[in-house]
């Protein structure tokens, strides 16, 4: 009789710690996953080629919010909103921490790199009273939101990659940008034959 009591209780002991190293592994790997940056920022050169058969598309902001937002949709990217006003690019998203849904959002500096691709460098969060660090909220929605390949975050450098040449744009046509003009309501890209 006393050897069936050791017995459970090891079983319970083994049990105990077995259980805490799984506990103990997620919470790790959430952590890694969360502060690894695994995409590089590379700003690769449109594949537009140099010839008379260029165009220009000019969109206002409100054209542009509808782009991003029916982009989200079809991308099916459901935890995400993106909108644009006269200063900045916002981008606002439900996020779980600690088993409440909170809403972030991070407003960033549109920029048109060299090569024709878009970069938005964050400069705040919005979180509430909550104080978060904008590096951790980008490495969260970088975990969580399956993102297209065209599309990087780099939480370390706090700027959102948009690489318009790696975009699919079907087999004849490529497109880059050639300015973001918020104050003046002007967003143009230049669109051409690969």
């Amino acid at each position: 009789m006393a050897k069936e009591i050791k017995i459970k209780k090891n079983k319970w002991f083994l049990a105990f710690w077995s259980l805490l190293a799984i506990i103990l592994i997620m919470v790790f790997s959430i952590f890694f996953a969360l502060f690894s940056d695994s995409y590089q920022s590379k700003d690769s050169r449109s594949s537009i080629q140099d010839s008379d058969a260029t165009f220009n598309v000019v969109l206002t902001r409100k054209q542009m919010n509808a782009i991003s937002a029916k982009f989200l949709k079809e991308q099916k990217i459901k935890n995400l909103s993106i909108s644009a006003d006269s200063k900045q690019v916002y981008v606002y998203g439900d996020i779980k921490f600690l088993g409440s849904k909170l809403n972030v959002g991070v407003v960033f500096d549109p920029s048109v790199t060299k090569n024709g691709n878009v970069l938005l460098k964050a400069k705040k969060l919005v979180a509430g009273s909550m104080p978060l660090p904008i590096g951790t909220v980008m490495s969260y929605i970088k975990a969580t939101t399956d993102l297209p390949s065209f599309i990087g975050i780099d939480s370390s450098k706090k700027d959102i990659s948009i690489n318009l040449a790696k975009m699919k744009t079907g087999k004849l046509l490529a497109f880059k940008a050639k300015t973001i003009n918020l104050p003046e309501n002007k967003i143009i890209f230049q669109g051409g034959l690969k």
